[in-house]
């Protein structure tokens, strides 16, 4: 900011004189006023603020040395240079005022040059002397003010008083008339936190219960993300530093259109603003912008001094450290529910899976599931269905985390629904006359024959009525699961499957022999109202072992980023295993090892259903 070159106050009551002194100032670029009788003088004095005073050292019309007592006394003028202005050679005068309480004086004619020069010497002694005052004042504000200021915003836990007190405390120490302040979102805005002008008795936000109307404001532009400058806020945001601005409504660079249209609105005049950031180190978590510093004694707006600027930044960064503080607990607490919610999720997503997995006579079900967060997107299931068969499901729900889980909940409760509804509906006569009176007419012979073997309605009906319910009442979501869902019949060996897109599933014969993969039968479930899902049949001899698992698996990555792929898997299954369960535990070693110390990538699912040979 340049300085100004000072602001003077003629004191003369020859008219001649007055204007001639007054032109010489004004194009040496100083600010004058000028005044012929002692009354006018100090009303000037009183309504503006000034650097120097010069007094004609002939006044016939008032006494000279009770003009400058009388000045002296005056509060504002207390460190303000009073020069003589001497016309002729009445030097004798000029010392008597002097003695008086005149600082210097000059003698008309006047040299340009000299003149300004003295005239310079006096202002900036004068501003050296305050500058002096304001450090000596800075000694006894960081005593009384700003220390316990800064103890009294540690200790206060509540947060929209301690907004409150942060700005009610900058304003005060630097008399302004408004400000507002911002906190910085994760979105990288600022949102309007507290506003307040004394003046108008406008407060909003903080415990006053009155909702800011105003949009927050973005760090960076939403189309071109190019870091906005042209408001100030968001430019003290980004850079980190204050800006002090006399009068924004001359100031160049910035956007002050909203404050102007605030004016206009209501017969505001915005004039000096002081913008400082609130920091964490070196990261800024909010604005605070003050308005309108008011002369304490002459009541006039004037611009954010110096001392101002630098105490309200040490306010600040006190205040930073308060409401970090406050953000990180607000933060702590909104973690800590978090978290008690997504354990309570993961516990209902566990109640989900099967407790006791059904053990028909003759074989043995296992599984393992291993999520990558609290919560999972894969899921598995086995479950008793009617004429003792058994269904078997493996499912992987499209991403990850919360929103796949609940997908898992929803999937799982209505494959198993719409399975076990078929014993207590008769859901194989049922759904039959639903798919169509020339559904089966118009499958091949051996499709036709694995349709219409028991079991095959109630499996594809499942699939298909969990599909369509999906995808008509969940599309906008854009979630789908692939899946495989068997039903095992015991006594037999036989299998009936749909995968839908899912990960084929193997069957190992008792020597370690892959016989046969299980490729998908139709698409990922949930992606498409009305798609087909063909049925396909398998047969489990004793001793053979169906595994299935998941692509958390095969997806499976160490420290290096190198997947466990299949080329690691089926060796593991081609090694005779004695049960269903130490194959399981196998996988799940080499796994262990191949991810070592680096993090799960994704939820890791296996289901095991092994034929005992026979005795």
């Amino acid at each position: 900011m340049k300085t100004e070159a000072g602001r003077l106050l003629i004191i003369e009551n020859e008219v001649a004189h007055r204007e001639a002194l007054c032109t010489q100032l004004l194009e040496m670029g100083y600010t004058v006023f000028d005044a012929d009788d002692e009354q006018s003088a100090l009303a000037i004095c009183r309504e503006h603020r000034l650097d120097l005073i010069l007094i004609g050292a002939d006044l016939p019309e008032m006494d000279g040395g009770e003009l400058l007592t009388r000045l002296k006394a005056e509060r504002a003028l207390e460190h303000v240079p009073l020069i003589l202005v001497a016309i002729g050679d009445d030097l004798d005068t000029v010392a008597n005022l002097i003695g008086k309480g005149a600082e210097d004086y000059v003698q008309a004619p006047f040299n340009p040059v000299l003149l300004q020069s003295r005239l310079n010497d006096s202002i900036d002694k004068k501003r050296l002397r305050d500058q002096s005052m304001e450090y000596a004042r800075l000694v006894d504000d960081l005593k009384l003010v700003i220390l316990p200021t800064g103890v009294a915003l540690s200790v206060e836990d509540n947060f929209e008083r301690l907004l409150e007190r942060i700005l009610m405390e900058t304003k005060n120490v630097s008399n302004a008339d408004a400000g507002t302040l911002y906190i910085r979102t994760e979105e990288d805005t600022l949102k309007f936190a507290i506003m307040s002008t004394d003046s108008l008795g406008i407060a909003m936000g903080g415990t006053t219960g009155k909702e800011i109307p105003f949009n927050p404001l973005p760090m960076y532009d939403p189309v071109t993300h190019e870091p906005n400058h042209h408001n100030v806020a968001t430019h003290v945001a980004l850079h980190g530093h204050s800006v002090n601005i006399p009068d924004i409504y001359n100031a160049e660079g910035f956007d002050f259109s909203g404050a102007m249209a605030f004016d206009q609105r209501n017969g505001y005049r915005s004039k000096s603003s002081l913008t400082v950031p609130l920091k964490n180190k070196t990261e800024v978590i909010g604005v605070l912008q003050l308005l309108n510093a008011i002369d304490p004694i002459t009541g006039e707006v004037i611009p954010f001094t110096p001392y101002q600027q630098l105490v309200v930044e040490t306010l600040a960064a006190q205040a930073a450290v308060a409401l970090n503080s406050q953000l990180l607990r607000r933060r702590q607490e909104w973690l800590l529910k978090l978290e008690r919610d997504v354990q309570i999720g993961r516990q209902i997503q566990t109640d989900f899976l099967p407790t006791n997995l059904p053990s028909p006579a003759g074989w043995e079900i296992a599984a393992r599931f291993h999520p990558a967060r609290e919560v999972a997107g894969d899921f598995y299931d086995a479950f008793t269905l009617a004429n003792n068969r058994v269904g078997l499901v493996i499912a992987d729900v499209c991403d990850k985390g919360v929103g796949a889980a609940l997908f898992m909940a929803l999937m799982r409760s209505l494959v198993r629904a719409f399975a076990q509804q078929h014993h207590a509906m008769d859901w194989e006569n049922i759904l039959a006359e639903d798919a169509g009176p020339g559904a089966v007419t118009e499958m091949s012979a051996e499709q036709r024959r694995i349709f219409l073997t028991p079991g095959a309605v109630n499996l594809h009906n499942s699939i298909k009525l969990t599909n369509d319910y999906v995808a008509d009442n969940h599309a906008n979501l854009n979630m789908f699961a692939t899946m495989f869902f068997a039903i095992l019949e015991p006594a037999g060996g036989n299998l009936l499957y749909v995968n839908g897109g899912h990960n084929p599933p193997a069957i190992i014969d008792a020597r370690g022999v892959i016989k046969k993969r299980l490729p998908p039968t139709g698409p990922a479930v949930g992606m498409l109202s009305g798609s087909t899902f063909t049925i396909a049949q398998a047969k489990l001899e004793p001793g053979d072992t169906l595994m299935a698992f998941t692509d958390g698996v095969t997806d499976a990555r160490n420290p290096q980023g190198k997947l466990f792929h299949e080329s690691s898997l089926l060796p593991l299954l081609q090694e005779p295993a004695e049960s269903a369960t130490a194959l399981l535990d196998r996988v799940d070693l080499a796994l262990k090892e191949h991810i070592a110390d680096a993090v799960q990538f994704d939820d890791i699912t296996m289901l095991a259903a092994r034929r005992l040979p026979k005795g």
